[in-house]
């Protein structure tokens, strides 16, 4: 669609990237304000503003004539899918025990999953054939069909509201949040499984291609990382947490450990077969299955009477380290040298290690 989007407007590749990145921005930050507005007036009305939001910065997009105004847009839109995204899960953490809350993050999951695999599979062909507005135009429809689900349909789970906000008010729920050292290992562990899932998107196009495979091969090898993460999660809702979260989730950090040095020493020995990367990308795609929801509902539980302010810290954060973390590699010429992208990978997944490390011990003591 961004190809499209260049063309139809005239502009640069640069200025194009920007619609991405405002999107993302937008989201990340998005969430550290939704947060602990959901703590003070509920859940349910941030939500539906956030549906709004969404579904006026779409058909804004729509009408858009210019790069600056559909940027202007596009952060209408990541405004509102942040409050969408954080209160799904303080809904979650609201409406369900802890293990209970890891199950239904993982059902979650496994539609998310699908969803990203439907948009690449549609989304090139209902740009190409009805130009790159009609997917705005779908958005609209999509996210309108969610307002007026979530009006009829969702019920308040936040009980008990803060009794004010003011800038005081929220700081003092960051700082109780983030003092956490719990919270802070979950919240990490999630941040560094989401950053590599994005670095691999950002940099494995490159190795291969250095293999002799095109970037078309490179998109059909890689969709096996999502599809063995729907694997992962539909074992972690029906076996691991029965296990224990903590378990679980040290299982998966152990297992996407395993994967990423595998993606580093299949490398390093000269194979090429794109097998020799697909295969430990999908043993990574399967232990993030498991990884990230329950993290999600590890930080989430330990932020107790902070839910809300706990839910918009840990998706901002995932933003964060998703779109700074490929940025990084990149930077430090991991697209031209392999070793340097697969230590960094390295190194995040041992962070995620030591991190879940700390909370496990904390379980058994």
């Amino acid at each position: 669609m961004l190809p499209l989007i260049k063309s139809q407007l005239g502009v640069s590749g640069e200025a194009v990237q920007q619609l991405l990145t405002a999107y993302m921005i937008s989201l990340a930050v998005g969430q550290l304000f939704c947060g602990p507005l959901s703590d003070r007036f509920g859940r349910r009305p941030v939500m539906l503003i956030g549906a709004f939001f969404f579904t006026v910065g779409s058909i804004g997009a729509v009408v858009a004539n210019s790069i600056e105004y559909l940027i202007l847009w596009r952060i209408v839109q990541g405004s509102g899918a942040a409050a969408c995204m954080a209160m799904g899960r303080a809904f979650v953490n609201d409406a369900y025990e802890r293990s209970e809350a890891a199950r239904q993050m993982s059902t979650i999951g496994m539609v998310l999953s699908v969803a990203p695999a439907l948009s690449i599979a549609f989304g090139g062909v209902l740009a190409e054939s009805s130009g790159w507005k009609s997917a705005m135009v779908l958005l609209a429809a999509c996210s309108l069909l969610v307002l007026v689900a979530g009006y009829y349909l969702a019920k308040e789970t936040n009980l008990v509201k803060h009794s004010r906000i003011n800038t005081r008010s929220v700081m003092s729920a960051y700082y109780s949040v983030m003092r956490n050292k719990l919270f802070f290992c979950w919240t990490l562990t999630s941040g560094m499984q989401v950053g590599m899932f994005f670095s691999l998107n950002a940099f494995l196009a490159y190795q291969y291609q250095r293999n002799g495979y095109s970037f078309a091969e490179f998109g059909l090898w890689f969709s096996l990382t999502p599809l063995f993460y729907l694997i992962g999660n539909s074992l972690n809702r029906k076996w691991f947490i029965a296990k224990g979260i903590e378990r679980a989730a040290m299982s998966g950090c152990l297992l996407s450990l395993v994967s990423v040095v595998a993606i580093f020493v299949t490398q390093a020995m000269g194979f090429t077969h794109a097998l020799s990367l697909a295969l430990p990308c999908c043993l990574f795609g399967f232990a993030n299955g498991i990884i990230i929801a329950n993290s999600m509902a590890g930080a989430m539980s330990v932020a107790g009477r902070h839910a809300g302010t706990g839910s918009g810290l840990l998706g901002a954060w995932q933003m964060a380290t998703g779109g700074i973390a490929g940025a990084i590699i990149v930077a430090l010429g991991g697209d031209e040298v392999f070793s340097v992208a697969a230590g960094a990978l390295i190194l995040m997944s041992v962070i995620s290690v030591w991190a879940m490390s700390i909370v496990y011990r904390r379980r058994i003591e």
